[in-house]
């Protein structure tokens, strides 16, 4: 605004010192070329003078349309720069997690059992002792029992696989012993007595070793029970498919009241 002010000044100065030196040149050709005054040639007529009191200023120069400080439809003003979309941060910007060092818990101390109270011995039976076979020593012995009118009698063999494998051979050698134990010689007392007799049956199945292996505190019984064994004289050769030479067995009788 302060820029056009300055420019109409100036055109304005102009155009005066225009009318200015137009007025001057006016009045110098019509000094030398017109009547001068005092001139001798007589004058007709009269002389109308008419007094100004200032000159008219001529029009004020309008300014062009083509000039590029003003304009009718003026440009619309540029929008607002938009803000520039956000990039995506840099892959250093980006905040980098970092692990933390896993805190050891303590491991847990497992607790002590309690102390178990000490158990009483629990008192044993004492068993009647085992001969050992001729193939296996310390071995469970099978048992094989026979009911009779005198009363029951068992057979045990030291080795249990030849019980279970050849169980007939075992019930052959209780029910042959059952037939040769006589209880007409005992004592009344006997009764609720067991003598356990130990012997050995070799391979061609004769008996051996015959001997008492625990008395039963009566004389009576105990004899009757050596005299069963022998009178056998053989219980039949030990099967072919055993490869021991020998068995041992024990044998208890025990009498029945009558």
């Amino acid at each position: 605004m302060q820029q056009r002010t300055k420019q109409n000044f100036v055109v304005s100065l102009v155009l005066h010192g225009v009318v200015i030196g137009g007025v001057l040149a006016a009045g110098y050709v019509f000094r030398n070329h017109g009547e001068k005054w005092g001139d001798k040639a007589e004058i007709t007529g009269a002389v109308q003078a008419t007094m100004v009191n200032s000159l008219p200023l001529p029009p004020r120069v309008q300014p062009k349309e083509d000039n590029v400080l003003a304009s009718e439809n003026p440009s619309e003003a540029p929008p607002p720069p938009t803000p520039a979309a956000e990039l995506p941060p840099k892959p250093t910007d980006i905040p980098i997690p970092v692990k933390q060092p896993d805190k050891k818990t303590p491991p847990k101390v497992a607790e002590k059992p309690a102390p178990v109270p000490p158990q009483k011995p629990q008192p044993t039976k004492q068993q009647p002792d085992k001969a050992t076979s001729g193939e296996t020593a310390g071995l469970k012995m099978a048992m094989t029992s026979v009911e009779n009118r005198a009363g029951t009698s068992a057979t045990n063999v030291s080795d249990s696989a030849f019980g279970e494998r050849y169980a007939y051979y075992v019930r052959q050698l209780t029910q042959k012993v059952a037939q040769q134990w006589y209880t007409q010689t005992l004592d009344s007392g006997a009764v609720g007595h067991r003598v356990w007799i130990s012997f050995r049956v070799n391979r061609d199945g004769s008996p051996s070793n015959i001997q008492i292996a625990k008395p039963s505190g009566d004389t009576t019984l105990d004899a009757s029970a050596l005299r069963a064994l022998q009178r056998i004289d053989t219980f039949g050769p030990l099967p072919d498919g055993y490869s021991g030479s020998y068995i041992n067995v024990q044998y208890y009788f025990d009498p029945k009241g009558n």
